[in-house]
């Protein structure tokens, strides 16, 4: 907390924040900047903790103490009855105790200089009178050089880290605000998000500790890993005991995206300028606390994730690190650089000849359509055959064309059999009365497309619904299937499928030309149980790729892929030369044995029927391989 310290005191900066731990000495860095102010620059101060009880029973007393024992500040306090449990008056200007709930202390004194203690736990409007830092820094507009210093722990959201690829650094990247509940997290993020830094004892390169990199023994008690917890540098893999904390912390310095930092003549030299902000925000991690050891703050981590209680871990990540929680650390998730050994040599675009079925699914967004098309095979077997993103406003009609050619072309000499849209997103306003784009896009393309919704948890997996009414409100020439999917059911058969051995019925196979942001998005996401009840939280932001690999599960399992016999493949252009006249999506099989269902009859070419044609080959199609 020292170099946030000298940045308050020293002034420069309109905001000051802090975000950290607990036990890592905000509050009282907070009396060091009261003291030191009233003794050198003596100006009005307003400090503001989060509750009444929390500013009388522990600040006051302990602010007392600072007052009574410098000798500086002893006997420039004025005693007697204009000294109050919420007002001082020291070296002739005021110094105001309020608290979070009280918006007239808030909004009694001037003041010089302010400071918000513990500001997650704040409310977010105080009486109607407006959040708390608004009420504190309107406080300070009759001073030029006023500061706002804030510190607390964070709460929940959504935070990323992103690799400086020019100094080697991992930063906390910049987050939505909407996947932020900590207050204090959306402050630090709007100024120059400088991070604390340490060199390592072993390559000399410096780094951001973080909980990431805490090592203890595999399948450790809390009380074993509290005696054998090391921390791990991300750049050379060495490790470090407590005891090389305090070497590490002298020669850490506060690094800024944007800076460098290298340690010379055994002291950190940062070079470069952080980014352009009255903001100045530092985070600091629970690991870098001299009062509580790594040891510790492992145990009470993994004593946390034994009970299963998410609000334990939450507490263990916010109070003991200092970082944000996601609700994920239980959550069985694969890592996405599994799916990148899953390639396989095929290119996108070309359909191995164990795929009989091709499908689709598409996730709606306000600017764009994301869709992925995967082929079953044997047992549910499956292979990635494309993804992407169609790009424009869904409110429009050119990107649902677009849609409707892709899904249109054949694929391999391959027609896709069915297509689910989300249409949980809504593009447009109910209020205005334009027409519901998905429902109208499936309603046109009904023997191929159909809607979905989500829930959460529902038996059967699926249900088909009719939808009688257009959404202008006017009656319908016919209805469209409305599918509503259990999102737990899906989303878990796809992370099973992605577990399952390459070599083994039911297996989830990419081609070799995946990508690493698809590969990422397919893991963004990690179930908990919270109460009982299973659901889905967010590791990172983009999630498209997963919600689209769930539809196209979802189609699978209403095809029943899963009980299509082994050993049936299609003969491919690719494989064998093709006769004039010879279908190359022709499937074949080994000789009946009696054992097994009877091989499936060659496909027939796409006619020139319209719509019916094809409806009827799709449905010959299916009863064959289900049989």
């Amino acid at each position: 907390m020292i170099p946030w310290s000298a940045a308050v005191h020293r002034g420069g900066y309109r905001r000051v924040v802090a975000v950290t731990s607990a036990q890592s000495g905000k509050t009282d860095s907070m009396l060091d900047i009261i003291g030191a102010r009233l003794d050198q620059r003596p100006a009005p101060i307003l400090y503001v903790g989060p509750t009444k009880e929390f500013l009388t029973d522990q600040f006051e007393p302990r602010l007392m103490a600072l007052l009574d024992e410098a000798d500086t500040l002893a006997n420039k306090v004025v005693r007697g009855r204009r000294m109050k449990k919420t007002l001082k008056h020291v070296a002739g200007v005021r110094l105001r105790l309020a608290h979070a709930g009280s918006s007239t202390a808030l909004k009694s004194d001037p003041a010089a200089l302010a400071l918000i203690d513990e500001y997650d736990e704040m409310m977010a409007n105080v009486k109607g009178q407006g959040d708390v830092l608004g009420l504190v820094e309107a406080r300070g507009e009759t001073y030029a050089d006023f500061v706002t210093a804030i510190t607390s722990t964070p709460a929940r959201g959504l935070v990323e880290i992103e690799p400086d690829d020019t100094t080697g650094l991992e930063f906390w990247a910049r987050s939505a605000p909407e996947d932020l509940e900590s207050p204090i997290w959306k402050l630090w993020q709007e100024g120059t998000r400088h991070h604390w830094a340490w060199p390592c004892k072993h390559c000399r390169e410096f780094f951001v500790p973080r909980f990431k990199q805490l090592r203890w023994p595999e399948r450790a008690t809390p009380a074993q890993a509290k005696l054998a917890a090391t921390l791990e540098c991300p750049r050379c893999d060495g490790q470090h005991s407590e005891a090389d904390k305090p070497w590490m912390n002298a020669r850490g310095a506060m690094v800024a995206p944007g800076q460098r930092v290298e340690l010379k003549d055994d002291a950190p030299r940062v070079t470069g300028a952080p980014a352009d902000s009255s903001t100045l925000s530092m985070w600091t991690s629970g690991l870098c606390s001299p009062f509580v050891t790594w040891g510790q703050r492992a145990e009470t981590y993994l004593t946390a994730l034994q009970s299963g209680d998410h609000d334990r871990i939450q507490t263990a990540m916010n109070a003991g690190f200092g970082e944000c929680y996601a609700m994920t650390a239980s959550g069985d998730v694969p890592d996405w650089q599994e799916i990148m050994e899953r390639r396989e040599p095929y290119r996108p675009g070309d359909v191995p000849a164990g795929g009989l079925r091709l499908v689709m699914g598409v996730d709606v967004q306000k600017f764009s359509l994301v869709y992925v098309i995967r082929a079953f095979g044997a047992r549910g077997t499956s292979w990635l055959i494309d993804n992407g993103q169609l790009y424009g406003p869904t409110e429009d009609d050119d990107v649902w064309s677009a849609l409707a050619d892709l899904m249109l072309t054949p694929v391999s000499g391959m027609q896709i059999e069915k297509v689910f849209v989300d249409s949980g997103f809504r593009p447009d306003k109910p209020e205005l009365g334009n027409e519901h784009k998905v429902y109208e896009f499936c309603r046109r393309y009904s023997w191929l497309c159909a809607p979905t919704k989500g829930k959460d948890v529902q038996s059967p997996p699926y249900r088909v619904s009719k939808i009688e009414v257009k959404p202008d409100g006017k009656k319908a020439l016919y209805s469209i299937d409305l599918v509503t999917l259990s999102t737990d059911f899906f989303k878990s058969l796809v992370m099973s499928r992605i577990r399952t051995p390459a070599d083994q019925p039911g297996a989830f196979h990419v081609h070799e030309a995946v990508s690493e942001d698809y590969c990422k998005q397919l893991t963004s996401e990690a179930r908990v149980v919270v109460e009982g009840k299973p659901i889905w939280v967010k590791r990172s932001r983009n999630n498209h790729f997963l919600d689209c690999e769930a539809l196209c599960a979802a189609i699978g399992y209403t095809l029943n892929v899963q009980r299509i016999p082994e050993g049936i493949e299609r003969k491919t252009s690719i494989e064998a030369s093709v006769p004039d006249g010879h279908d190359p999506t022709q499937v074949t099989a080994p000789e009946p044995d009696g054992s097994k269902a009877p091989p499936p009859a060659s496909r027939s070419s796409p006619g020139r029927g319209g719509s019916g044609a094809l409806r009827g080959r799709f449905a010959r199609h299916g009863s064959r391989l289900n049989g």
